[in-house]
């Protein structure tokens, strides 16, 4: 919420895909140790098909999708194993029990253009693409998108799985002492925080890397009024 927009997740009918999805191998030891033991074939969560990222607006109390599942992605909603695992004092959810939790990510901001009476608005948002069969995600590409509204928009990507780390940082580079060169660790992963999108300035966080070689930060980036 910026003061006049509202941005969400929402997901309609009944109809649901089963996925499955493996314990990290990274991360604290013993919620991976956790997970692994009451999961040891992987979590099966059910997703909605058909899903969406919605703002309202809370002036002219006008609700529009700016995205949606399958037709424009194939899933906005991620999974994460966490909570107290039991018998140690760690814990990132305040006493709960370790479990898969599930959440979508998304900001909006009316402000880009300096102007919050009018309904212009601009919407980032993280979504993947892939394929599903049945069981885990196939060739999964994971982004965050930006699109301006109201009316339809063109996504812009602001980062996504595979692009060179070095779009968003020049040092995101490792050596190889194989080759004797330098070349751009990939964009494995991504994030979007609720507050990230404030007026113009919109604020990520990234991790690249390979098998030899991790590099991450938070990045800001100016969001022109004409964008995407």
């Amino acid at each position: 919420f910026d003061g006049r927009f509202v941005a969400f997740w929402g997901a309609w009918g009944t109809e649901i895909r089963t996925i499955t999805i493996q314990c990290p191998n990274e991360g604290n030891k013993a919620r991976v140790a956790d997970c692994k033991a009451n999961h040891p074939n992987g979590y099966a969560a059910e997703v909605p098909l058909h899903q969406g990222i919605f703002v309202h607006d809370t002036r002219t109390q006008q609700t529009r999708a700016v995205a949606k599942a399958p037709a424009d992605f194939d899933d906005f909603v991620y999974w994460n194993y966490s909570g107290m695992v039991p018998g140690t004092g760690e814990s990132d959810d305040a006493g709960e029990p370790a479990r898969w939790r599930s959440a979508s990510f998304v900001a909006v901001s009316g402000l880009v253009d300096g102007e919050i009476d009018d309904a212009v608005f601009h919407a980032a948002f993280k979504a993947r693409k892939g394929t599903f069969g049945e069981g885990p995600w196939v060739g999964p590409i994971d982004g965050i998108y930006l699109t301006r509204g109201p009316g339809s928009s063109p996504f812009a990507v602001v980062v996504r799985t595979g692009m060179a780390g070095t779009v968003v940082d020049p040092a995101a580079v490792a050596f190889s002492d194989v080759t004797g060169t330098s070349s751009p660790l990939p964009i494995t992963e991504m994030g979007l925080e609720r507050d990230g999108f404030r007026g113009d300035l919109l604020a990520v966080n990234v991790g690249m890397g390979n098998e030899e070689a991790g590099f991450a930060g938070i990045y800001l980036t100016l969001v022109p009024e004409d964008d995407p």
